[in-house]
């Protein structure tokens, strides 16, 4: 998986569209700092891989914070702005993100997510309001600086009604599996039907395809027989550090980070619970699966818990399986590294 530069592209295709391999084939540069860039992700053949969204949906609105636009009340967070009608500005049938900025820190948080299937907008008038404990608690003692909305992109969006990658489609039991989150703790899997040419899920006649993907949830895709293919994602690329929630005992995440980086360069030992007990699982090698790895504080080193080698300098493009035990549900950073200038 690799980013690479959209500001040669019209700028129709920066606003998260999707891109078909021949149309990006060209482009060989890794990562740049332009207003919108893509990640490319090889999705082999009768493999598991993971598409990661670490570039974001277009922006609806941005705007500071005073402390007087945040309150907190148990659990729930009320972001108001005078400025700004959210009635007008979302749609109750669509989920969206909110970002919560603090300083070089960002957080996203779903917002709507069953609009698919049933409607609960969490905003009205000049108001928008988050149910997050951990999330609570932290701007309790932190306040966000400002926000940023961005409207949530659909399965549909990701990977096409019609199936644009040519993923393996046919039925439940034939098809490629794409399992996709429907809460922080649950993932299901959808299929694309050929007999339907829709996203399906077995047992329903449901269009799959309307559920919301988030930044901060990548897809697991397991593949069955075929070709590779190539999946490509379009949108903003954001250089704030990701802070991420760790909602359960094993937690899915991709980090949106905007260039890969070492293991070590994430800075994770830094900010996890127990970084010499809890494990974090990364694909070690291209396409490989996920392996275990720790935190060695005595040597200073990431090491892979299954053999022992030091694989503090392994890139990470992004996805982690964070595996943390009892202490969760918890929050950590991950630090992103500045990109360079175009080229």
């Amino acid at each position: 998986m690799f980013m690479n530069p959209v500001h040669c592209l019209p700028a129709s295709f920066c606003a998260c569209a999707l891109l078909s391999g021949t149309a990006v084939s060209t482009q060989a540069e890794t990562a740049y700092s332009t207003p919108c860039g893509y990640i490319q992700t090889d999705l082999h053949a009768k493999t598991t891989g993971y598409l990661g969204l670490g570039v974001h949906p277009e922006a609806l609105m941005r705007h500071t914070l005073e402390e007087s636009n945040i309150t907190v009340s148990g659990n729930k967070i009320t972001i108001t702005d005078p400025d700004v009608n959210f009635n007008d500005l979302m749609n109750a049938d669509s989920a969206y993100i909110l970002e919560l900025i603090f300083g070089d820190e960002a957080m996203a948080l779903p917002l709507n997510r069953d609009a698919w299937k049933k409607p609960a907008p969490s905003w009205t008038g000049n108001q928008v309001t988050v149910d997050d404990k951990i999330t609570a608690d932290l701007v309790k003692n932190t306040k966000p600086v400002s926000y940023v909305l961005r409207k949530a992109r659909t399965l549909n969006d990701v990977l096409g009604a019609d199936n644009t990658f040519s993923l393996k489609s046919g039925t439940s039991g034939t098809a490629d599996s794409v399992y996709i989150s429907t809460s922080p703790t649950i993932q299901i899997a959808v299929y694309h039907s050929a007999a339907d040419n829709k996203w399906m899920r077995r047992g329903s006649r449901d269009d799959m395809g309307l559920l919301p993907v988030f930044n901060h949830e990548p897809l697991k895709i397991v593949r069955k027989a075929g070709n590779d293919v190539q999946a490509f994602v379009i949108g903003e690329v954001v250089q704030k550090h990701q802070k991420l929630l760790l909602s359960q005992e094993g937690t899915l995440l991709h980090t949106g980070l905007a260039v890969p980086q070492t293991l070590h360069s994430t800075f994770l030992h830094t900010a996890l619970p127990d970084p010499a007990g809890d494990v974090v699982y990364v694909p070690l090698t291209a396409g490989g699966p996920l392996e275990p790895c720790y935190y060695d504080s005595s040597s200073s080193q990431w090491k892979n818990r299954n053999t022992g080698e030091n694989v503090s300098s392994t890139m990470v493009e992004g996805i982690l399986n964070v595996l943390s035990g009892t202490r969760l549900p918890a929050c950590t950073t991950v630090q992103t590294t500045t990109l360079s200038n175009p080229q």
